[in-house]
């Protein structure tokens, strides 16, 4: 053994054990890295997965109530009888009226209304436009 290697072999072994050490920690926290990616998109698919299953959960009850209900006809009927008859010569002056004493109701009876038809109309096609997020 020659003098050199006496002196800087201790060195250059524990650098060298080092950078491995280094090496090795980095590649295990890249893999970590990888397999919480992995693991966030799974969990990301499972919530779609789950959303989409109770969309069409909910679209079946809302279909099976639907059978046996007329809200959805009564708010369409109630809806169209001013539109229809703004075109009946003679009945345009009771829309206009019927529609100035709707401005003259406080404004949380117009909310109400406008809360009904969307609930009735609204949520359908809400949750269409969501199942896809």
């Amino acid at each position: 053994m020659n003098v050199l290697d006496i002196v800087f072999g201790p060195l250059v072994s524990g650098i060298s054990s080092y950078m491995n050490k280094r090496q090795e920690i980095k590649a295990q926290e890249h893999q970590n890295d990888l397999e919480l990616l992995k693991a966030q998109g799974e969990r990301q698919a499972k919530l779609i997965s789950d959303g989409l299953a109770a969309d069409a959960n909910w679209e079946m009850e809302f279909a099976r109530q639907a059978n046996t209900s007329w809200k959805d006809e009564y708010t369409l009927i109630v809806v169209s009888i001013p539109a229809i008859l703004a075109f009946v010569p003679g009945y345009d002056g009771y829309v206009s009226h019927g529609f100035d004493a709707l401005a003259k109701t406080p404004v949380w009876y117009q909310i109400m209304l406008v809360t009904i038809f969307f609930a009735t109309y609204g949520i359908r096609y809400w949750r269409r436009t969501q199942s896809d997020t």
